[in-house]
């Protein structure tokens, strides 16, 4: 059996600010790339519903816990995708109902499943780090590392996700923990993904740096084919103040 190919892309879509005019442009980036996975950060009941209406295709994990509303989900394409189990675990992120969200899915078209998993980690604009310097995402990782290592079954292709706001050390120890990011794995250097221009109103004489801080890293069970961040416009507007990042990565049948 031929290997697999999957789009995946993780989002941080900004709340709901200036919604009125990001949401068209959210609206025809989805539909363009329309990923088989999609991972979101910053979510909201009025985006989330939105991208329901938008991806009327895809499913998502449906959870009382109230971060699935009002932080993170993951939508699959439902004719590839079905959900077997899904969890939020508590590593640490003190900004209100973040979590290590994940699903494991099974593949329709291979007998394997494979493990999804998004985070958004603390901001480097916190008060304890900007008075001390000292990042609380160097614990954080560390946390989710551990938890992927216990939830990810032998021979199981893994995916993690979201806004990392870290350039450095969680890309870091997530490749010396054998999670590759979708660059990393091709060779490619890894773009900005923030701020975003002109949608973040940034004005002139501001202090700005540009960074990468949204990854998308994987374990040896899959293979990177393609990956990107694509500065996606509508008119005069970007779906966010994040740039996504968008992978293609291959999965083997079982042997």
């Amino acid at each position: 059996m031929l290997p697999a190919r999957i789009s995946i892309v993780t989002y941080n879509i900004w709340l709901t600010q200036r919604w009125a005019v990001r949401a068209p442009a959210l609206r025809g980036f989805l539909e363009t790339f329309n990923p088989d996975i999609l991972c979101v950060q910053e979510l909201q009941a009025q985006s989330r519903e939105f991208i329901d209406q938008t991806l009327p295709s895809h499913k998502r994990i449906d959870d009382p816990y109230p971060g699935w509303t009002t932080e993170s989900n993951i939508y699959w394409r439902d004719t590839r995708f079905t959900r077997i189990e899904h969890g939020a675990e508590d590593v640490g992120i003190p900004d209100g109902v973040r979590r290590l969200f994940w699903v494991r899915l099974k593949m329709r078209d291979l007998d394997r499943t494979m493990l999804v998993a998004t985070a958004h980690l603390t901001s480097q604009r916190n008060k304890h780090e900007c008075e001390t310097g000292q990042s609380p995402r160097v614990e954080q990782i560390r946390r989710i590392i551990g938890t992927l290592q216990k939830l990810n079954h032998a021979g199981e292709s893994l995916f993690f996700m979201g806004d990392m706001n870290d350039p450095v050390h969680p890309p870091r120890m997530l490749h010396e923990a054998g999670y590759k990011s979708c660059f990393a794995a091709l060779g490619i250097q890894a773009p900005p993904t923030y701020h975003c221009y002109p949608t973040t109103n940034v004005q002139p004489g501001d202090r700005v740096v540009n960074q990468c801080i949204d990854w998308l890293v994987s374990n040896s069970e899959a293979r990177a084919v393609s990956a990107a961040v694509p500065h996606f416009y509508l008119q005069d507007s970007a779906p966010s103040d994040h740039w996504p990042v968008q992978a293609v990565y291959e999965i083997a049948a079982k042997s």
